[in-house]
């Protein structure tokens, strides 16, 4: 038999987790708001405490909470009766929290770091370097993923579509035993 949480504590990791997916989703909302208020920056100072901001808003919001809504989500999964491969919708978001949390590591922190450093460089004048350009609507793209993402594995977590994943095989095996 295997371990299962209390109800008080699955209680906590639910709440623990929600505030986590909240920061998450929040963190992004505002990498997006910061991003498109970066295009607009007057000088080169204000593009570069707007790119500042970003990086605390990545770290602090975005990188860390991302991992314990990973954390939690599984150990909600693995720790009570929903399973972490009984059901669709629970396989959907553990692969796209692993996708967006992968997709974060190699390309949006790089592209913050990649026009950190040329704002650092070049302040106002990066707002026409081309590099800088394309990093920076990547990174706009890429918050407004998240912030799809995130808002699909929120629906889907009170809808939970899709039904079952071995429906059909534990419906077969009952009548080939018998």
């Amino acid at each position: 038999m295997s371990y299962k949480l209390s109800i008080k504590k699955k209680q906590w990791i639910v709440v623990i987790h929600v505030l986590s997916v909240v920061c998450w989703l929040g963190g992004a909302m505002v990498m997006l708001l910061l991003g498109l208020y970066m295009q607009k920056a007057e000088n080169g100072e204000q593009l570069y405490y707007t790119l500042e901001n970003m990086h605390l808003i990545d770290v602090v919001f975005v990188r860390y909470t991302a991992l314990l809504a990973l954390f939690t989500g599984i150990v909600l999964s693995v720790w009570t009766n929903w399973g972490l491969f009984k059901h669709y919708w629970i396989l959907i978001k553990l692969i796209l929290t692993v996708a967006l949390i992968a997709f974060g590591i190699k390309y949006m922190g790089a592209w913050l770091s990649q026009i950190v450093r040329i704002a650092q460089q070049e302040r106002s004048l990066a707002l026409s370097d081309t590099a800088f350009l394309n990093a920076s609507y990547s990174l706009i793209g890429g918050a407004a993923a998240n912030i799809v993402s995130l808002i699909f594995m929120t629906a889907i977590s009170y809808i939970k579509p899709f039904g079952k994943i071995n429906k059909r095989a534990s419906k077969s095996k009952p009548g080939a035993a018998a």
